[in-house]
């Protein structure tokens, strides 16, 4: 079967409907590409199948330009005209019936297309009868012309609306008489930049660029392989096409769907190209009545040409090249989303109809290896809920060698410091400070006050920023509690406050001995705020069982260690460190750790992503949060002519597998609307379907604003890109990410 539609595809047969692939019933015959100065392409090219990607579907005028030789045809069976010149300006032209004067207003001279295009937007709003653009080659400047009017006075009515839109200095033309057998119908004009004419009174217009691979030709701004065509839509206006073989259009359609410099990962790369090449094989003719294919937006895919064309997408593409997905013979409906949000849907409550291949699956892997970091040190001594809230200050100071019990116990941190413990403990902390304070402290180090004035003489010596503490600020910083100290020792205490370092609670024991705990958990976050130890901070990539590599920033080398046996693991959530006796890293967790001078890591702590564990957990997108007064939400839905006045109420009636809204209720003050599928998230302006609603209401119980908690972006059917990076950062193949995607398909070859 999938023979049999290859056939059909390369010559051109029509299909049927189910198949979506009829060649394009196109509005000018097929233009010949003539022989280019450089190498031909392999014989094996021959069964490629081409594509037509509309650039422009409703221009005025069209500039193709060429930094090398190109030609232009006018028909399939014209000869190619050699253009010396780097840009050709095709326009339209508007031809005089049966030999009778013609009058239009010419408004203005522009020197850019921008402005020019503006002035057209504006004309059309406010003028009545044909507004167009032509290019004056000699002035160098863009000319908007209105009207096609048969009496000079139909024209001076014109040219007073011309001026009630703005234009001041409008002038009346008027075209000679053509022969009678002129057409009546605009056609299509082509002049160079130095003013020659080319072509004239023609329906479609083709470029090509005589040497592709180191010239070709450009459109906005954009260089594209193949050629470029130009002509007369239905609605009078211009279309403009690039034809080029398929696999020359994936290379610009790939980057600018998956970024290889984001996503740099082959296999997703690879998945992406084939995903991409089905979609386009499955949707070829889509617009085939409008004389293309598919658009080079996300309405289709998007399509930047060859100037986004990316080496390692380009391999991506070469390395899969004729491989497309394919169902019971044909292939499939290759849809595809940015962002799942951890779960794709099955495409009936999206898009109205099941497909056996587009079901709802979890988007993760469906076996994760262990990436679990271990400790063999035991926790039995942080059981305790009050002594747990050490554990963290008391793993900092062991690993930078305070001299502490081998294991804490409660009654150690409740009971009274001594004057030894806390000489030991200040002397060690200047020495790490390299203060070169090393004497028995002075002053009552056993109470709160005391022990805070000799530490900031351990930790800065005689430039401490406590000299910065003003009385006011301590009184302010303090409180009422300022009152329980010495004068002395409150620029200390304060400065600690607010450096956080000092807990507000310890204030309120300031007249009583001071514990060892509330004396450890003190100095070990005043010597934080010194970076004392010294902690590495990275994002953590996949635990491999033996090194931990982390992503040290921007424009640095990963770095790498291993993990000490009995490491101190920290779990970090919601700003509180847990002990733990081992931490899954699956990447992307935000680490903190220290290291010995054997490159082992002592301590290590783990903040899980806030995006969860799904292989789309990258993406900015995997969550998100938006809201909408009542007001908003009225005027977001009348954008969406859904008219229900004052919204009173949001109600989801129906979800599908994934959880997504599939069918939602407005209700209003004029009536009640129900959104179905695609048209829910485009109504409320939202990333996707995969929301809850948080009704927010005042004291009467009314509706006020609404809150939409959600995950993901895009429609959510099929391949999910970023977790299709996710997976292949896991070890899957692309083969495999497309089969864990798109249920039940098989890869096939469609040409060599």
């Amino acid at each position: 079967m999938l023979a049999r539609w290859l056939a059909l595809c390369l010559i051109g047969a029509s299909l049927p409907a189910a198949a979506q692939v009829t060649r394009p019933r196109r509005v000018a015959e097929p233009m010949p590409t003539p022989a280019r100065t450089s190498a031909p392409k392999p014989e094996t090219l021959a069964l490629e199948p081409e594509i037509r990607i509309a650039l422009a579907t409703s221009a005025d005028f069209a500039t193709v330009t060429c930094d090398g030789p190109m030609a232009a045809l006018a028909s399939a069976a014209s000869e190619p005209l050699p253009i010396s010149a780097r840009k050709a300006i095709v326009q339209l032209e508007l031809a005089s019936p049966k030999g009778a004067e013609r009058y239009r207003v010419e408004v203005a001279a522009f020197k850019t297309r921008e402005a020019a295009a503006e002035a057209v937007g504006r004309l059309r709003e406010r003028v009545a009868g044909p507004v167009l653009t032509r290019y004056d080659a000699r002035a160098q400047s863009y000319v908007v012309v209105v009207g096609d009017c048969a009496a000079p006075e139909d024209a001076d009515a014109l040219m007073v609306s011309v001026v009630n839109a703005g234009f001041r200095r409008p002038v009346v033309t008027r075209d000679a008489p053509s022969s009678p057998t002129s057409p009546a119908t605009p056609s299509l004009g082509v002049t160079t930049e130095g003013g020659a004419s080319l072509l004239r009174g023609a329906p479609s217009c083709a470029f090509v660029a005589l040497d592709e691979d180191r010239a070709p030709l450009q459109f906005g701004g954009q260089a594209y392989r193949g050629r470029i065509e130009v002509f007369l839509n239905r609605r009078g206006r211009l279309t403009v096409v690039n034809v080029a073989p398929i696999e020359a259009y994936l290379r610009g359609v790939v980057p600018n769907e998956l970024s290889p410099t984001v996503f740099s990962n082959l296999e997703a790369l690879k998945a992406q190209a084939i995903a991409a090449r089905t979609y386009a094989l499955r949707n070829r003719g889509k617009y085939a009545a409008e004389g293309y294919d598919l658009l080079s937006t996300a309405a289709s895919q998007v399509y930047r040409g060859q100037g986004s064309e990316h080496p390692l997408s380009d391999r991506a593409v070469l390395e899969t090249r004729g491989l497309v997905a394919t169902y019971n013979g044909e292939p499939i409906d290759a849809l595809y989303t940015s962002t799942s949000g951890g779960r794709t849907e099955s495409s009936e409550y999206v898009f109205g109809s099941p497909q056996p291949y587009l079901k709802s699956v979890l988007v993760a892997p469906q076996a994760r290896a262990a990436r679990w970091v271990t400790s063999t040190r035991s926790l039995e001594s942080w059981r305790d809920p009050e002594l747990r809230l050490l554990a963290r200050d008391w793993a900092l100071l062991a690993v930078a060698g305070f001299p502490l019990p081998e294991r804490p116990t409660l009654s150690y941190c409740e009971s009274a410091a001594t004057v030894r413990d806390v000489t030991l403990w200040l002397n060690a902390a200047a020495r790490l400070a390299q203060t070169g304070a090393g004497e028995r402290p002075s002053g009552d180090v056993a109470r709160l006050g005391g022990f805070a004035q000799a530490l900031a003489a351990a930790l800065y010596g005689a430039e401490s920023p406590t000299r910065l503490v003003t009385p006011e600020d301590a009184r302010y910083w303090l409180g009422p509690e300022a009152e329980r100290f010495r004068p002395e020792e409150r620029a200390a205490l304060a400065y600690f406050a607010r450096e956080q370092a000092l807990r507000p609670t310890l204030l309120l024991a300031g007249d009583r001995p001071l514990t060892r705990g509330a004396a450890l958990g003190l100095l070990a976050r005043a010597l934080q705020g010194r970076g004392l130890p010294s902690l590495q901070s990275g994002t953590a990539r996949p635990y491999d069982g033996r090194t931990l590599t982390l992503r040290m920033g921007k424009g640095k080398d990963d770095q790498r260690w291993t993990i000490a046996p009995d490491a101190h693991l920290f779990r970090n959530f919601g700003g509180e460190c847990l002990p733990v006796e081992r931490l899954e890293l699956i990447g992307g967790e935000q680490v903190r750790l220290y290291a010995d001078g054997d490159g082992r890591a002592r301590y290590l702590e783990a903040t899980p992503t806030m995006n969860g564990a799904t292989s789309d957990r990258s993406s900015p997108f995997s969550w998100w949060d938006a809201r909408l007064t009542t007001a908003e939400l009225q005027a977001q839905l009348a954008k969406a002519a859904v008219n229900v006045g004052e919204v009173r109420e949001l109600t989801a009636l129906a979800r599908g597998d994934s959880g997504r809204v599939a069918r939602l209720r407005v209700a209003g003050t004029r009536g009640a609307s129900e959104l179905t599928g695609l048209k829910i998230r485009s109504a409320l302006g939202l990333r996707e379907n995969l929301f809850v609603i948080i009704r927010e209401r005042d004291a009467a119980g009314r509706l006020t604003g609404v809150r939409f908690v959600g995950r993901g972006w895009g429609h959510g059917v099929g391949m999910c890109q970023v977790g299709a990076y996710g997976l292949a950062v896991e070890g899957y193949t692309h083969e495999r990410i497309l089969k864990h995607f798109y249920t039940g398909i098989t890869l096939e070859r469609l040409y060599p």
